[in-house]
């Protein structure tokens, strides 16, 4: 696991301090198919902003050579311009604002689309550490921080620089003296903004951190909601609810408040700087050093440079938030894939086995073993990157073509694990994992994931209709759904197949559910079947029309089955007991029996009364 997944567990602590430049540099890049769409709106911001900059100056002529000398000689035309600039800068803003958004639409497309693929290609280990309230608080909160920086930041934080810039120039060229006195408040209003931006940038960052935890906890107790009822703890959730819920509830205010001293306060600055004006303009319009009209622009300048800077400060804000968002984001990103996804170095061959090796096989004139684990040395790896507590230690067994394996043990023996790193979840510590032959590290991911079907303890069924929950196994259900038993109580409904299943398949009861895991699991036709518990949800008849059903479709089918009814696996040919993670015992029922060992232990206690 790379680094970039040590972030999940440390509450989502991005500290960004001050601006990221490479991070930002990173968001930018997205920017670059739409280098078009991003020039049309750079020009209209800029022909917009010659237009609001046109405004106050066209008042100041008319102010100053038609209304003050009384003369009606050019002041339609004037007038008329002075429309115009207003209609243009409506027009030009509606074209950035137009162009802008389907930028940040389209952007927002490919990010989103980009993290749900590295989602989908992250290792198992990454989702048991990683609270899924966490994951859809990125795809979504963070990704809309991103949207609103794109959308309304970026180019609108360029245009508020350029109004300044404009605004700036203009009045220095109207009449420094006036301007230098505009500009007096400045020092002090960017020592206030400095030091409110810090605890801004904070809040923003802490109310993201609790805006997570309570999607967390959301996902969670909305998941989970039948065993909060089943044990009466909906007072208790509620509580937890409101414990998450205030904690967010109160950053937001504390933003609030922020935000509330803030705007005001800029306000107050700018009010300064007009009384300053006031005063000094009104003076020097008396001593007649400048026209009433320049005063008058002078203070519609005023007016509009202000508005920007508030206007800086507020975007800086957002810019800070989707920094912070982007860098979750992009440790997303930046995780490694799971290994399977990975080029493999060998082209997807496995590499020449030892001649020796080729020579036994030979002389035995057998093929490799169906699956075989090696010396298999496993430990779920820790949120900090470590390595937990050994799970199995030094496993090793065959399975030949077309048997049926079993695999019993008491609870956290290690049996799931097997079936885990059979299919490729996870990975290895030490040893060899061969598939007919093939390291399962050198098989090709679609390859190895066609030969092997997994039916799981808990079935998940996606939201669709039975047939098309099948049909997820990548084949024609065909002889699978009569032989699964599907076929059978699906016939008995209005809509048949076409049943829709509900979120989780949960219009269906579990023992349907495990029915339709399995047709989608035979669908396939796979090489090996994997069945962790996969009997445990049905009752008694329908547990024994399954094993009647997989009797018939297990012929000549490798088969590798975790199992606690010992009733469900007398007939393997090949029975693993496990305990403490090592194999312990192997052979047939009867062998096993006669051992008088820990399975005969297990059998005694399932099927002799005491």
């Amino acid at each position: 696991m790379s680094n970039g997944a040590e972030f999940y567990f440390t509450e989502d602590r991005v500290e960004t301090r001050g601006m990221d430049v490479r991070l930002l540099r990173r968001l930018l890049s997205y920017l670059s198919p739409h280098r078009g769409l991003l020039a049309a709106a750079l020009g209209a911001l800029v022909l917009g902003t010659a237009c609001q900059l046109a405004g106050p100056y066209i008042i100041k002529l008319v102010i100053d050579r038609n209304i003050t000398p009384r003369v009606l000689d050019g002041l339609a035309g004037r007038v008329a311009l002075f429309l115009a600039a207003l209609a243009g800068g409506m027009g030009f803003l509606y074209l950035q604002m137009f162009a802008v958004s389907i930028i940040g639409q389209r952007v927002i497309l490919q990010i989103r689309a980009e993290m749900f693929g590295r989602l989908q290609r992250l290792p198992v280990s990454f989702f048991d550490r990683t609270p899924t309230g966490r994951v859809m608080t990125r795809l979504t909160s963070d990704v809309e921080a991103l949207q609103e920086l794109i959308s309304s930041g970026l180019v609108s934080t360029v245009g508020s620089v350029t109004i300044l810039v404009g605004i700036a120039a203009v009045l220095f060229w109207m009449d420094a003296r006036l301007t230098i006195v505009t500009f007096a408040v400045l020092p002090f209003l960017v020592l206030f903004v400095e030091l409110l931006k810090k605890f801004i940038r904070e809040a923003n960052r802490e109310m993201r951190r609790k805006l997570a935890r309570l999607n967390a906890f959301l996902q969670e107790h909305v998941t989970g909601v039948d065993v909060v009822k089943a044990f009466v703890q909906e007072e208790k959730s509620g509580r937890e609810f409101d414990v998450h819920n205030d904690a967010y509830s109160a950053e937001s205010i504390r933003l609030t408040n922020f935000y509330s001293v803030y705007f005001p306060g800029v306000e107050l600055f700018a009010s300064v700087a007009v009384g300053l004006l006031l005063w000094q303009g009104g003076v020097r319009v008396i001593a007649g050093a400048v026209t009433f009209g320049t005063l008058v622009a002078f203070l519609e300048y005023a007016q509009k440079f202000f508005a920007p800077i508030k206007d800086v400060s507020d975007k800086y804000n957002i810019l800070q938030s989707a920094l912070a968002s982007s860098e979750r984001i992009f440790q997303i990103l930046d995780t490694e894939v799971s290994p399977e996804y990975r080029p493999l170095p060998s082209g997807g061959k496995s590499p020449p086995r030892p001649a020796e090796e080729r020579g036994r096989e030979r002389a035995a004139r057998l093929p490799p073993p169906a699956i075989e684990f090696r010396d298999v040395w496993f430990s779920y790896p820790k949120g900090d990157g470590g390595q937990g507590e050994t799970v199995l230690r030094g496993v090793s067994f065959t399975l030949h073509e077309g048997e049926t394996g079993a695999i019993v043990g008491a609870t956290g023996a290690g049996k799931t694990t097997v079936l885990n790193l059979l299919c490729r979840f996870y990975e290895i510590s030490r040893g060899e994992i061969r598939l007919f032959g093939r390291d399962v590290r050198e098989i090709p991911r679609e390859e190895l994931r066609g030969m092997i079907s997994l039916v799981l303890q808990d079935p998940f069924l996606f939201s669709g209709t039975i047939r098309e929950n099948v049909e997820a196994g990548g084949a024609e259900p065909g002889r699978a759904l009569e032989v699964s038993g599907v076929s059978r109580f699906a016939g008995a409904w209005e809509s048949g197949l076409a049943t829709q299943v509900g979120e989780r398949g949960g219009r269906l009861s579990v023992g349907q559910r495990q029915l339709v895991s399995f047709a989608r699991a035979l669908a396939r036709d796979p090489e090996v079947l994997v069945l962790d518990e996969a009997t445990s949800s049905v009752d008694p008849v329908t547990e024994h029309e399954v094993q009647a059903a997989l009797g018939k479709i297990l012929t000549g089918r490798t088969s590798l089955v975790v199992a606690h009814r010992l009733s469900t696996i007398l007939s393997a040919d090949r029975i693993l007991v496990m305990h403490r993670g090592k194999v312990r015992e192997t052979g047939t029922h009867r062998e096993l029996l006669a051992a008088r060992g820990i399975y005969h232990r297990l059998y005694t206690l399932q099927f002799e009364t005491p």
